[in-house]
């Protein structure tokens, strides 16, 4: 993916989601970051994994920008490393155990 058009895909993910809050669920090992009663994100502190809600962000690249899984998940990692100072995460789009 060239440069221009990654700036152009942070800038997007910026402006959509990047004010997500962090929302205490109960399970100490994860930290859940969403906005309007929808969780986006989900921090697994264990294992670095990141699950990105599929339905609410994942879709949305993948159909916009027609991005394939790892274009998707290598722009995320840049991303949430400015956006939420996630350094070293894998970002996925399954779903943990956890989430509810």
């Amino acid at each position: 993916m060239n440069e221009k058009l990654e700036n152009i895909i942070i800038k997007y993910l910026n402006k959509l989601y990047g004010d997500l809050k962090i929302i205490k669920k109960g399970v100490k090992s994860h930290i859940f970051y969403g906005k309007n009663n929808n969780i986006y994100m989900e921090r697994d502190l264990l294992t670095d994994n990141l699950w990105i809600n599929y339905d609410l962000i994942w879709r949305d690249l993948k159909n916009t920008f027609s991005l394939n899984y790892r274009e998707i998940q290598s722009i995320i990692n840049k991303w949430v490393e400015v956006a939420y100072n996630l350094k070293g995460v894998t970002p996925s789009n399954v779903q943990p155990t956890t989430y509810s």
